[in-house]
């Protein structure tokens, strides 16, 4: 487990000039998260790769300031101690962590009791069998005062699924789907402002042969528009010219 340095959400590829855009997909998990918060409950977030969900989580999260986030990062082969020691650094408690797991769970147990705070748990897919009953321990503990968001890649989610310890408590399951064909012409432009002099059929084309809504691959091909247009100012911007170096080469087998 690690700890996320910093609070703020990063565009892929750390865009310049890139802008937050709220989409329906953003304000149904808006709408999703404060449910879980109103009653304390555990909040799965997915979505398939790229479409936003860990970008969309951290900016919600800093859009409710008043409420203290704890964000970590789950690693594969994580242990118990892992997870008890990222919670102890994030949290921001002086010294090392105790090598007694009692001990050091009493200091986060009396730490976590006030204030309401939101634990969230970004590649929640890896955790290990032992890290699931460790959260269990910590989410039926009646001290800590805790939200807990666990944040899955949709094809990875059976993994949570499988595990009636975690399984069985939590309160909402919520699916973030990629933007639709419509969505797709107003939300771009509102990305970046170098799509605002791209005209709609180009965009449509784009999203239709290749992007199918993923934001990431928006910011990829964000990216690569850029690129162009310092490189070559006064060629147009086609589909071809900003796509082939996004495509995998085709390799042709030596006879």
């Amino acid at each position: 487990m690690t700890s996320p340095t910093g609070t703020q959400a990063h565009h892929y590829l750390n865009l310049p000039d890139a802008r937050t855009v709220t989409t329906h997909a953003v304000r149904a998990a808006a709408q999703a998260l404060d449910t879980t918060i109103q009653h304390n409950g555990m909040l799965c977030l997915t979505a398939d790769p790229g479409i936003g969900k860990t970008f969309t989580l951290h900016t919600l999260l800093d859009q409710r300031h008043r409420l203290p986030a704890v964000r970590l990062l789950a690693r594969p082969q994580a242990r118990p101690d892992d997870l008890r020691h990222s919670l102890h650094d994030a949290l921001g408690l002086a010294g090392s962590p105790p090598k007694d797991p009692g001990i050091c769970d009493d200091y986060l147990r009396h730490t976590l009791h006030e204030p309401h705070r939101i634990i969230a748990i970004d590649e929640a897919h890896q955790l290990s069998a032992a890290c699931i009953e460790y959260i269990r321990y910590l989410y039926d503990d009646p001290t800590p005062h805790i939200t807990l968001v666990l944040l899955a890649s949709q094809p990875r989610l059976r993994a949570l699924q499988a595990k009636p310890a975690i399984a069985s408590r939590v309160t909402t399951w919520h699916t973030m789907h990629p933007l639709t064909p419509a969505e797709t012409l107003t939300a771009i432009p509102t990305l970046h402002p170098a799509w605002e002099r791209i005209a709609p059929e180009t965009i449509s084309k784009l999203d239709a042969t290749w992007a199918g809504g993923n934001l990431r691959r928006w910011a990829a091909l964000t990216h690569r528009l850029l690129t162009h247009q310092r490189r070559t100012p006064h060629q147009p911007t086609t589909p071809a010219a900003l796509l082939r170096p996004l495509q995998p080469t085709r390799v042709v087998p030596t006879p």
